[in-house]
C-alpha cells in the first residue's frame, strides 16, 4: 500500500442484506473478505430499513456503531440496552446476542484478533482547520467524509474529499491538517495492528 488509498463515493460497492443495505469502505489485509471473517480490520456503513433487527453473530469481532442518521435503541441481551442518536456510539462483541429498533444509517468498524481501534466524530465549521498528528502506535487512520467538501494537507500533498469519500492513510505519514471548505461532518477511525 501507498500512503494512502482514497476511495470516491461513486466506487464504493453496496450490497444488500435482510433488513438495507450495507456499503465497504475498507478492509484488510486488501484480500480479506468480510463473509470468512478473514480481517484484521473491516470499516463499512449501512443502512436499517426495517424497524427491528436483529445483529449477526460475529464471533472473535469487536464491534464499534456510530450512528450518522436516525435514532436506534440497542439491546444485548441480559447485558444492556441504550438509546443511540446521531454520533452515538456503542462498542460490544459481536458474539453478544443482540437486537434494535430504529431505521438508521450508521458507521461500522469491526476489529478482529489483537486489532484495536477507536472511533470519533469531528465537526468542523467552513474556513476551519483540524490538526492531528498520527501517534506510533497508530497504524491506519480512516477518515469518512459524511458531509461537506475537505481538503487534506499532508507532509507533501494536498487531498480533496467530497461528501461521501473515504481516505485511509498508514502510518508513513506522520501529520495532516484538514481544511474545511464547507461545514464538515467527519468519522475518524483509528487502527492499531496487533
Amino acid at each position: 500500500m501507498e500512503n494512502y488509498i482514497l476511495t470516491k463515493k461513486a466506487s464504493l460497492n453496496t450490497n444488500k442484506w435482510a433488513g438495507g443495505t450495507t456499503t465497504q469502505l475498507a478492509i484488510f489485509p486488501l484480500e480479506a473478505e468480510y463473509t470468512k471473517f478473514n480481517f484484521d480490520f473491516r470499516i463499512s456503513y449501512a443502512t436499517v430499513e426495517i424497524p427491528a433487527s436483529t445483529f449477526t453473530f460475529m464471533p472473535g469481532v469487536t464491534r464499534h456503531l456510530t450512528i450518522l442518521k436516525g435514532d436506534l435503541n440497542i439491546n444485548h441481551i441480559d447485558r444492556y440496552e441504550k438509546h443511540l442518536s446521531k454520533f452515538d456510539t456503542d462498542v460490544f462483541n459481536g458474539e453478544w446476542p443482540t437486537t434494535a429498533k430504529g431505521q438508521v444509517t450508521d458507521f461500522n468498524l469491526m476489529t478482529r484478533g489483537n486489532t484495536k481501534g477507536e472511533v470519533e466524530t469531528l465537526v468542523i465549521a467552513t474556513d476551519s482547520k483540524h490538526a492531528i498528528t498520527l501517534e506510533n502506535k497508530l497504524t491506519y487512520l480512516g477518515i469518512y467524509l459524511f458531509a461537506g467538501m475537505l481538503n487534506i494537507k499532508t507532509e507533501n500533498e494536498i487531498i480533496n474529499l467530497e461528501d461521501g469519500d473515504f481516505l485511509l492513510l498508514n502510518n508513513r505519514i506522520n501529520y495532516i491538517e484538514l481544511n474545511a471548505l464547507e461545514n464538515c461532518e467527519i468519522i475518524i477511525t483509528k487502527i492499531m495492528l496487533g
